[in-house]
């Protein structure tokens, strides 16, 4: 009777397990956590099929549109501005394909053709992450004009994108590997999993801390505005209203970006790769739409006058401190921007006569001549460098 007893309750205890283990392998498969990772997505969860197909959708949508909406305003295809937005958005066309293909088997994982997904996947990744940080370094130059931001921020750049990709991609082809053991392939998806938050936690310090830079000097730029208002009277006010309405959607996007990276992160740390992967490539359209919005008006406001009126092209333009030089009054003359024109009281256009000419020289000579010693001092010794090239270019320095 007590060996009956011992039998009966070793075999409740066996399937107990069975059950415990079949339940946690399916609820696995059906939030898309670790086991998702390596070959695909095994679950049978239609709610969870129509959420990944939306996503991916809602990506190649943005992506798409804007795409379309670069190449319609953009007048001049050229600059680092562009080509990083058209990187950037291009790559998250395959990385999006790629996690469908993964995901819903459209290419048998256990053949060579399985790893088309992987490789789509991971070169839209890099376009898409690293475009994307890209994009804002390009226009800092806008908010700032402090030459060692600039350089160190794209050395942070460079450094994330070399070690945090090239360390994530020999895992992520490990993890999707057919030929190894399974012994070998559980370590692979161990290790991706655990560098995979990694790296996400380095791009987002990377993010953030670019965002930080672009809140703190458009903060700057605003305090300074606000103690100096009554030394520009002449700047028209709605014109002023503009600026600063601008400034504060600037600090508004960057903080918004900040939130959404946070989001991102708090569903990769909650082990839902599913919803993070595909919520990625939203989540980055979205920031790139939002960037491309709000950086195009700023680039408006503080890009010097031309002859031609292209608001949209990526011509070199000064700081926006040094957005409003000139000034005109009613008659149509050209002033710098510490002239008040409403208090000259002669005709400063044309020399005077030698008897009466003072030695020295004119406003706009002397503005000349200032502009000649500026251009002197930013000559630099080494000039090997293409930053130090381009930020010569905007003014920087």
């Amino acid at each position: 009777m007590a060996h009956n007893t011992a039998t009966v309750a070793v075999a409740v205890a066996a399937v107990a397990s069975a059950t415990t283990t079949s339940i946690a392998e399916s609820s696995t498969a059906a939030q898309g956590a670790l086991g998702s990772a390596g070959q695909g997505y095994y679950g049978d969860s239609l709610s969870l099929k129509i959420i990944l197909s939306f996503l991916i959708g809602l990506a190649l949508y943005n992506s798409i549109e804007l795409l379309v909406l670069i190449l319609v305003t953009f007048n001049k295809y050229q600059g680092v501005y562009f080509w990083s937005l058209i990187v950037a958005g291009v790559g998250i066309i395959p990385y999006s394909l790629g996690f469908m293909i993964k995901f819903f088997q459209f290419l048998n994982p256990n053949e060579n053709a399985g790893y088309l997904a992987v490789v789509m996947l991971t070169l839209g990744w890099y376009a898409m992450v690293t475009g994307q940080s890209v994009v804002l370094w390009s226009r800092l130059h806008l908010v700032t004009n402090s030459r060692r931001i600039i350089k160190y921020t794209l050395y942070m750049i460079i450094i994330d994108g070399c070690v945090l990709h090239a360390t994530t991609t020999v895992l992520t082809f490990g993890a999707n590997a057919n030929h190894f053991s399974e012994k070998v392939l559980a370590r692979f998806t161990y290790g991706y999993s655990v560098m995979e938050k990694i790296q996400m936690v380095g791009f987002f310090v990377q993010e953030l801390i670019i965002s930080v830079i672009y809140i703190k000097e458009t903060l700057r730029l605003l305090k300074l505005s606000e103690s100096v208002k009554d030394d520009i009277e002449s700047v028209v006010d709605v014109k002023n209203f503009q600026v600063r309405k601008t400034m504060y959607q600037l600090i508004a996007i960057n903080a918004i970006i900040i939130a959404m990276d946070l989001v991102l992160l708090g569903v990769e740390f909650a082990n839902l790769y599913l919803i993070q992967t595909t919520l990625k490539g939203v989540i980055y359209s979205i920031k790139l739409k939002l960037e491309f919005a709000v950086l195009g008006r700023l680039v408006q406001i503080v890009r010097s006058k031309n002859s031609s009126g292209n608001y949209a092209s990526d011509d070199r333009r000064p700081t926006m401190v040094a957005a409003t030089r000139n000034q005109s009054d009613p008659n149509g003359q050209d002033w710098p921007d510490f002239v008040d024109p409403r208090w000259v009281g002669s005709d400063v256009t044309h020399a005077e006569s030698s008897e009466d000419r003072s030695p020295g020289l004119r406003l706009d000579e002397a503005w000349e001549g200032l502009e000649r010693e500026r251009g002197k001092k930013r000559v630099r010794v080494y000039r090997n460098s293409w930053i130090d090239e381009e930020m010569d270019k905007h003014n920087i320095g």
